[in-house]
């Protein structure tokens, strides 16, 4: 073989060994790209996905009837607990006095078959009053009204200053009594109408009222 026969031969040679190595390194390079692609797919999803334990909870939790979030809960409403004086179970009257003066007489008697107490003060609204006539705080009893069936509480009420410190005053046509529950300044039951006497009493800024008592007397001498 010459020697130009010889150089071309090593020259072919050395073209293929140098397209091998090319396509070598293209095939590696490729094959990176799609481990790369596949590790992006395989890490993907939902980022919210629910665990088996959380799907167990709201199961549990819906059978039971139960939401998310605890409603708020109070003792103020219109529905009163058992054993609770309130709308329903008491008949209310207002009844004149002829001593003190500028004094009337709430009466509560439990309608029901059941022993009921009557706890703190009945709030009064005289008319389309948007505050409840104020309580003198020395009324407080030792301890709740509580009543047999057929038996009554009384708390009286101051409708104007003897001395005439309360203003002008007004003449007032209705009265609203609504009852308290167990809780402090909660309200249970509906308002009920009681008419007052005569249909008009005389009220000014010191009409104020007292606590429930078990006798008249206790309820009419502040």
């Amino acid at each position: 073989m010459s020697a130009r026969a010889t150089a071309r031969r090593s020259r072919t040679l050395l073209m293929a060994a140098a397209l091998s190595a090319t396509a070598a390194l293209t095939l590696t390079a490729c094959g990176g790209g799609d481990d790369s692609a596949s590790d992006k797919a395989g890490s993907s999803g939902p980022a919210d996905t629910a665990s088996p334990a959380k799907d167990e909870e709201a199961a549990a939790a819906a059978k039971d009837g139960r939401s998310g979030s605890a409603a708020g809960s109070s003792d103020k409403g219109k529905s009163a607990a058992p054993g609770v004086c309130a709308s329903g179970t008491v008949k209310v009257e207002v009844k004149a006095v002829s001593r003190p003066v500028n004094h009337l007489l709430v009466v509560a008697t439990n309608t029901s078959k059941a022993a009921c107490t009557a706890h703190g003060y009945p709030f009064l609204r005289f008319d389309q009053d948007q505050a409840t006539t104020p309580v003198i705080d020395k009324s407080r009893p030792q301890a709740p009204v509580t009543l047999a069936p057929g038996k009554s509480a009384y708390a009286g009420i101051v409708t104007s200053a003897a001395d005439g410190s309360g203003g002008t005053g007004r003449k007032a046509k209705k009265l609203a009594v609504s009852f308290q529950g167990p809780g402090d300044g909660s309200t249970v039951g509906d308002k009920m109408d009681a008419p007052l006497p005569g249909g008009s009493v005389h009220v000014d800024d010191q009409a104020q009222g007292t606590y429930w008592q078990s006798s008249q007397a206790d309820a009419l001498k502040w």
